[in-house]
């Protein structure tokens, strides 16, 4: 039975493990205790806290955190209840107001930017379609930015074709958007959620219209129409997406029938020129979907070009990513999802 414990409780984090204990035994206690950690373990364990907000937590994972922390069985089956009252209590019984308020929104800053909204991604992609319907378009932008991408694209399908458009533009343009903006949003749509149950990006170039072109990759059809949409009113930021949508290095995760179609249609120097600077992975299913003579004369005309410049092997890059996105927009081939994993 020990050993049943301990490997229960190692499926749960240490410091999730003592957060849950010390939000379900007596806070006066959890404070005391609280008291005794060092900065980092304190920032550690509130993370910790924060984390379970969005989690459910049953009463026989908190049993074992007992067992294991206490080697006996506390009676009641205690159940965390409203974690944030608790976390909040404990925090300024153990800092007063003032620390207790800054360690609380650290360790919030800390799991915006970490997690993804757990408990929405719970829901179905149909509900949350309606939740979205009825609320402002900036708060569903910056909501569905920091839903899983997977799940946006699901979401997407049930929105009316218009706001399908204006809401992947909207997440297109977004700036980098502020841990207490995406807290707000995220109170907003919890109290709708309860009233019926983000990791922030990067601050990296084009981050949102990333967001936005992943987005669209996981809709599953009738993402045409969306960009069509958005080019008649920004055809600048309709490119970027585009652009984003698709890159040279999705190649290597092509479908075998995929990439035959696409060779079939490259010139064979284009080709050749484009692989002088490429990933191991995209050169390696390019050249595996080509007959072994076909793949021997791309590799010896590679060879022979000798040092290329940069601005020409990406003009080559450019002309096939051309070519395949012309096939995705005909519906010859698909590529849902294959950047996701590239931010």
């Amino acid at each position: 039975m020990e050993e049943e414990v301990k490997k229960e409780t190692r499926a749960m984090s240490a410091d999730r493990a003592i957060a849950t204990l010390l939000l379900t035994i007596d806070q006066e206690l959890s404070a005391k205790v609280l008291r005794h950690f060092s900065d980092d373990a304190v920032d550690r364990v509130t993370r910790a806290m924060q984390e379970l907000q969005e989690l459910a937590i049953d009463r026989e994972s908190v049993r074992l955190v007992y067992v294991a922390a206490v080697q006996r069985l506390r009676q009641g089956n205690i159940a965390l209840g409203d974690v944030g009252g608790l976390m909040h209590n404990v925090l300024i019984k153990a800092f007063g107001e003032n620390r207790g308020a800054d360690v609380n929104k650290r360790a919030n800053s800390d799991i915006l930017a970490k997690k993804p909204f757990a408990m929405f991604e719970a829901l179905t992609p149909e509900d949350l379609a309606n939740l979205l319907t009825e609320e402002h378009p900036q708060i569903a932008a910056v909501f569905m930015a920091h839903l899983d991408r997977k799940k946006g694209g699901e979401v997407l399908r049930f929105l009316e074709e218009d706001m399908r458009a204006d809401l992947v533009s909207r997440v297109a343009n977004l700036d980098r958007t502020p841990p207490d903006v995406v807290q707000r949003v995220l109170d907003v749509m919890r109290k709708k959620v309860k009233d019926l149950g983000l990791t922030t990006l990067r601050a990296e170039p084009k981050a949102w219209v990333k967001a936005a072109a992943q987005i669209l990759n996981n809709v599953g059809g009738g993402e045409k129409a969306i960009l069509e949409k958005i080019e008649a009113s920004d055809a600048e930021m309709a490119a970027a997406i585009r652009e984003e949508m698709f890159t040279f290095e999705d190649i290597q995760k092509l479908d075998k029938k995929s990439i035959q179609k696409i060779l079939a249609s490259v010139d064979s120097r284009n080709l050749a020129v484009s692989l002088k600077a490429t990933t191991p992975g995209v050169e390696a299913n390019v050249l595996n979907n080509l007959s072994k003579r076909a793949a021997d004369m791309v590799r010896e005309e590679r060879d022979s070009l000798g040092p290329t410049p940069l601005s020409d092997v990406l003009a080559a890059q450019n002309e096939i990513l051309k070519l395949i996105r012309d096939l995705v927009d005909k519906g010859d081939i698909a590529v849902g999802g294959a950047a996701e994993q590239l931010v």
